[in-house]
């Protein structure tokens, strides 16, 4: 006779059917840097960026008041004139090159203004004019020297032959005159440029999101990363050309 199987007794299972669930749903995910890691990331590449260009700045600057100083000294005074334009508008806050060109102008500026050589007393005086107005940004670095250069203009196109509607005018007025058309400042208001730069970060960085974030692996929609990206961007534009309309 046959021996009845006991049906108690449990089926043998496989090996794997034992393994801990967590284990068979285990899956390798993309290593990717958390947000702390990419925006050290980012300001390391910043930091680099900006050190570059300012040791390229205050080498150029350099180079331009030694070159400046080796025309001056050969007698060119018009070549001298310019490389120390140059040399300062190679601006870095702090700069020694910079203080040194505008220092060399100006002493270029005061002794031919006073051995009566006016047109490159007024060749240098614009170049620190020129220099001051090119490195402003919110402030203006060279303001005392900016105010000087523009007196000493005035007071010298004041002693230019004046054009026939100004005949009839004194050498007072036409100094006035001449100082009032120069220390108008034209520039954009400080306070919009900083919304300006606001909005073109804001702008660029929707933009990087939403191509970023805005779609998976499987280029399945990411709706709100997406909408995140495009409101940043549209606010960032929006800001943008209203500072632009402004400034």
């Amino acid at each position: 006779m046959t021996e009845p199987t006991n049906s108690s007794e449990p089926a043998p299972t496989d090996a794997t059917d034992t393994a801990p669930d967590d284990a068979k749903l285990t899956t390798s995910a993309p290593s990717t840097p958390g947000a702390r890691r990419r925006a050290a990331g980012y300001a390391v590449v910043a930091v680099i960026v900006v050190t570059t260009a300012a040791l390229r700045a205050l080498v150029e600057s350099g180079r331009e008041v030694a070159a400046a100083e080796s025309a001056l000294a050969a007698g060119d005074t018009s070549d001298g004139i310019r490389k120390l334009r140059r040399a300062a508008h190679w601006y870095v806050p702090g700069s020694p090159f910079v203080a040194r060109a505008y220092e060399r102008l100006e002493r270029v500026a005061t002794e031919a203004e006073a051995q009566g050589r006016n047109e490159q007393a007024l060749s240098a005086w614009r170049a620190i004019r020129s220099s001051a107005l090119a490195t402003r940004w919110l402030i203006v670095p060279e303001r005392t020297r900016l105010d000087r250069a523009n007196r000493h203009i005035a007071a010298l196109m004041a002693e230019l032959p004046p054009p026939p509607e100004d005949r009839a005018k004194d050498r007072a007025r036409l100094r006035e005159e001449h100082l009032s058309l120069l220390s108008e400042d034209k520039a954009p208001d400080p306070a919009w440029l900083v919304v300006l730069a606001i909005g073109l970060v804001a702008w660029l960085t929707g933009l990087f999101r939403a191509l970023r974030d805005g779609w998976d692996q499987d280029d399945r929609v990411q709706k709100r990363p997406l909408a995140i990206a495009i409101a940043l961007s549209v606010g960032g534009l929006s800001l943008l050309l209203l500072a632009v309309a402004r400034a």
